[in-house]
């Protein structure tokens, strides 16, 4: 496995909206293939990136399109970076708003492959659609440059270097459903402009990726732990219910600042005008720590400590933590009413710690595993304290009380582990290939107003305002009262 970073700049000479955005990957080396030209290592993207997969993955055009391309470099990983770069975000270099920035700009001198190479001159840009507008020089045509590529358009040189660079080469282009969709690529540009403009001299903007950086910010139980080589299950986090752990976490200091560079991020937004996404779904209230400009301090603490606690407590699934999806989330009375409807998350494991505010109520009520026989089995109820967190697996159904006077807010990360979404554990579940029975029927308090079939059975008419085009749970064949088929019948 190799890990690196590539950063992706923006904006048009120097300009005040100028950006630049670091965007982790990851590599997948098969030591049995490499190296290999037709066996390319699979690279995954960690950060939040538009344009990729669910998990990160590239499509397989893009490692078609990187096979098929004459262009090579001194290693296969050397070239799925280069092409990662230079191909699938070719698109990737503009600002927010206007047309992506282009290599060439008007008058300058360039070939273009009209099948073969003529030498002309850059006369417009973004024409008619097309990146470049061409006067040939030995004619009075002009042609359209359909792509701003080497494939398309070259600086002019001599002829006789790029007729040696084109000697036996038969002249290719990059498809386009192998490049991040532009639509994608803009929204990773408004994200990232979002984050500039929160961006402040506060330390949390500029972590380090390494245990030390942590010492202000971790409590003394679990930065022991850490240093000491984690040898030993964390004595100091307790299983409330199987599958269920706790721990005090962060320190009050750590959760204090970072409670007012949120709350400062937002005021900032309201008085520019700025929009916020939604962090899921279903929480209306809070944003992306990526949105705020936290990325970085995401990325470092999955790395020097949710890591480490994860395959301590949950081996198989948090064995690896490869990419995750972190927010905050806010509470008030005002805006929940009737707190947060029964769900699993999406993520392999979770981590969910409060860092304030003053509030009473909305508790996290627990139940079961999804596809188990007690999925909507009452096990838990789970009071947040400040800097204490609460840790469990994704697929661990659970909702949210109304909160009954002041404000709460919660620093939530969702960790993936690409591994276990291949696996069978994740896979049959989600898709109910193994599905158990429930046990009997269902608890009141684990109903979910979105997803359960049987609510009106149990609870009566559905709360107003809630989605009524999506009940699924429990497929029918894992009711506890669905008929049983006698083996000898069937």
């Amino acid at each position: 496995r190799v890990r690196a970073s590539v950063l992706v700049s923006g904006g048009c000479g120097g300009r005040d909206d100028d950006f630049s955005h670091r965007v982790r990957l990851e590599i997948d080396v098969d030591a049995r293939t490499y190296p290999s030209n037709s066996i390319f290592p699979r690279l995954w993207v960690r950060s939040d990136l538009a344009g990729t997969n669910g998990d990160g993955s590239l499509s397989e055009s893009f490692y078609e399109a990187a096979k098929a391309s004459p262009e090579r470099k001194r290693s296969p990983i050397e070239t799925v970076l280069w092409h990662f770069i230079h191909n699938f975000l070719r698109e990737a270099t503009g600002d927010e708003s206007g047309d992506p920035q282009l290599r060439f700009k008007v008058g300058d001198d360039v070939l273009a492959n009209i099948g073969q190479w003529a030498p002309g001159k850059v006369v417009a840009l973004w024409d008619q659609g097309y990146p470049y507008r061409i006067s040939l020089a030995d004619s009075d045509m002009e042609v359209h440059a359909p792509f701003d590529s080497d494939e398309a358009v070259r600086s002019l040189i001599t002829r006789e270097v790029n007729a040696k660079q084109e000697e036996g080469t038969k002249i290719w282009t990059w498809p386009e459903d192998a490049r991040v969709p532009r639509h994608a690529w803009l929204h990773n540009v408004r994200q990232w402009n979002k984050a500039r403009t929160f961006a402040s001299n506060h330390p949390f903007f500029r972590p380090g990726f390494s245990l030390d950086w942590w010492e202000k910010w971790l409590h003394s139980d679990v930065l022991s732990w850490l240093r000491d080589g984690r040898s030993e299950r964390p004595y100091f986090i307790e299983e409330l219910s199987p599958g269920i752990f706790s721990l005090s976490l962060f320190t009050a200091e750590f959760c204090s600042e970072l409670s007012a560079e949120v709350k400062r991020c937002e005021t900032s937004g309201e008085e520019k005008g700025i929009d916020m996404s939604r962090p899921n779904s279903m929480n209306k209230g809070g944003a992306t720590m990526s949105e705020l400009g936290y990325a970085p301090l995401m990325d470092s603490l999955q790395d020097c400590v949710f890591q480490h606690l994860a395959s301590a407590l949950f081996p198989v699934v948090g064995s690896e933590l490869t990419r995750h999806h972190s927010f905050v989330v806010q509470y008030s009375r005002a805006e929940d009413r009737r707190g947060l409807d029964m769900h699993t998350d999406d993520s392999d494991i979770t981590f969910n710690v409060c860092l304030g505010r003053e509030f009473e109520g909305s508790s996290l009520q627990f139940c079961g595993m999804l596809g188990s026989p007690r999925h909507r089995r009452e096990s838990l109820r789970y009071h947040h304290e400040v800097g204490r967190c609460v840790v469990h697996l994704g697929m661990h159904r659970h909702g949210a009380d109304a909160i009954e006077s002041g404000e709460r807010i919660n620093l939530i990360s969702w960790n993936r582990n690409k591994s276990w979404r291949r696996s069978s554990g994740y896979l049959h579940p989600l898709h109910q290939i193994y599905y158990e029975r429930e046990a009997g029927p269902p608890d009141p308090v684990c109903l979910s107003w979105t997803h359960d079939v049987d609510w009106e059975e149990h609870r009566g008419e559905r709360p107003a305002g809630a989605n009524r085009s999506m009940p699924w749970c429990p497929p029918a064949f894992a009711r506890h009262d669905y008929p049983l088929v006698d083996k000898g019948e069937a």
